[in-house]
């Protein structure tokens, strides 16, 4: 892909799990659009620091530390609670106002004394708010089995459209409820392949439908294959729900 070659290298080696079918629902003249402003926040960190300060104060509260370095050598392999820290930052920067730091691979993370390090990178994205909104109910209406917010959830983020048929609308919400796995009734693995096959389902079926996805959804695409990576490492099994009500829950209190 000619996008893929003008892309800086931190980006392309991420983007190499992305399942390429996902580009072809993008609309070309929008991502264009974004490569200067990407390559400018990965190579010359434009708009880190601020991020970095606002996001550390954000993240406190979940038991979770910005840090500048982390210890090369750090095995995730077998850190159950570093897996759910690693969740938890996911989880939580969805709701921050600030913006998200995208790249939740393995190599960022260390877990010492009950508490997460965490080393961002300078790809961030802050998205749109009605692809926020929608990913909230998304989430929302999986977690608290409310089928109608979860249909809302996939209109507000552009994956579905009310000039669909029903049945089309309720077969893109089945393919993306395949992304949770079992964790609506019990703890789960992450294994990144399987992963990828069933964002690779949910592209080909927009593709068919003719959706324009928004940059946002491939930010996010970024976002879920590095956190599948991390917690795939860990060779562990996590209550995925439960961690994102606690996530919830916190920020009530906040």
């Amino acid at each position: 892909m000619i996008f893929m070659r003008i892309l800086p290298g931190v980006l392309k080696e991420l983007l190499k799990h992305v399942p390429t079918v996902l580009f072809d629902a993008v609309d070309w003249s929008v991502l264009a659009s974004e490569l200067p402003k990407l390559s400018r926040r990965i190579i010359q960190k434009d708009g880190y620091s601020e991020l970095y300060e606002l996001q550390a104060n954000f993240l406190e509260p979940f038991n979770v530390e910005l840090v500048n370095q982390i210890s090369k050598n750090y095995d995730l392999v077998g850190q159950k609670k570093a897996a759910e820290q690693i969740l938890t930052v996911y989880f939580a920067q969805l709701f921050s106002p600030h913006g998200i730091f995208l790249d939740l691979g393995p190599n960022h993370f260390e877990f010492q004394n009950e508490k997460l390090a965490y080393k961002p990178s300078g790809l961030w994205t802050q998205f749109s708010p009605t692809f926020t909104a929608g990913l909230k109910d998304i989430y929302d209406g999986f977690y608290f089995e409310n089928e109608e917010l979860f249909h809302k959830g996939l209109l507000e983020s552009g994956l579905t459209s009310n000039e669909w048929p029903k049945e089309d609308r309720n077969n893109l919400a089945k393919l993306f409820k395949s992304h949770f796995g079992a964790s609506l009734t019990s703890e789960m693995s992450f294994d990144l392949d399987t992963f990828k096959a069933s964002f690779i389902k949910v592209a080909d079926f927009m593709l068919v439908k003719k959706v324009k996805i928004s940059t946002d959804f491939i930010y996010l695409g970024i976002a879920l294959v590095t956190i599948y990576s991390s917690l795939e490492k860990t060779q562990t099994k996590v209550n995925v729900k439960e961690i994102y009500l606690n996530v919830k829950n916190k920020l009530k209190t906040q």
